[in-house]
């Protein structure tokens, strides 16, 4: 059983302790960006704790045997070509058990989407046809540092490299050594390693949707 959660989770070791013994054997924290420009553009509050140790907030988590998956956004204003290559070696320092990545997305009657449609920069506004993009698994809009082809391929990157069989080797290597969920952490990592190759697919398809307007 798992669950979404804030960083400060990691905060109130009582909690923890209640959540491990009910079950939890993951949660989902949004870490948004690699970069202090970033989180305050987010407004990432419980991050931008003064003196928050990320690290040390991921390892209490795990102390309690619950696995950590990270989040983390590609395409902010922020974002420049190398992105992809930042982020895993953030998450790979903060020591995230699973890595989940996923597009800026402006969605209808959010500010950023007014913000984006304001500056004409809502790539696919064609609905319902375009609504099938709208998964945050999909570049919808423009970037401002990243072109369609780049954010892919920067997307593709940070995938390939958090999923890389020496790295998911070292992290089920700490699930034994800690001993943290083992088999689930096994499964995780090489289910998302498994979606590659149909991720590549995916892309292509929608470079060419994007491109032809088919």
């Amino acid at each position: 059983m798992g669950c979404p959660s804030r960083l400060n989770f990691a905060d109130d070791e009582e909690l923890l302790a209640l959540a491990a013994k009910a079950g939890c054997s993951g949660v989902f924290i949004g870490f948004e960006t690699p970069s202090l420009e970033g989180l305050q553009d987010l407004g990432k509050k419980f991050n931008l704790l003064k003196g928050r140790d990320f690290r040390a907030s991921v390892r209490r988590i795990q102390q309690h045997g619950i696995l950590v998956a990270g989040s983390f956004i590609i395409g902010l204003d922020v974002d420049e070509p190398g992105i992809g290559k930042h982020i895993v070696e953030v998450a790979g320092r903060y020591g995230v058990d699973n890595l989940n990545t996923l597009f800026l997305t402006p969605l209808p009657g959010t500010r950023l989407w007014d913000q984006m449609k304001s500056e004409d920069r809502i790539a696919l506004d064609t609905f319902p046809e375009d609504w099938k993009y709208y998964t945050l698994t999909f570049p919808v809009a423009r970037y401002k540092n990243l072109s369609l082809d780049r954010i892919i391929r920067e997307m593709i990157s940070c995938d390939r490299d958090f999923y890389s069989i020496p790295r998911i080797l070292r992290r089920v290597w700490k699930s034994v050594w800690q001993r943290r969920k083992l088999v689930i952490n096994l499964v995780g990592n090489f289910s998302y390693r498994r979606n590659l190759r149909l991720n590549l697919k995916a892309y292509a398809d929608f470079e060419s949707y994007v491109k032809t307007g088919v």
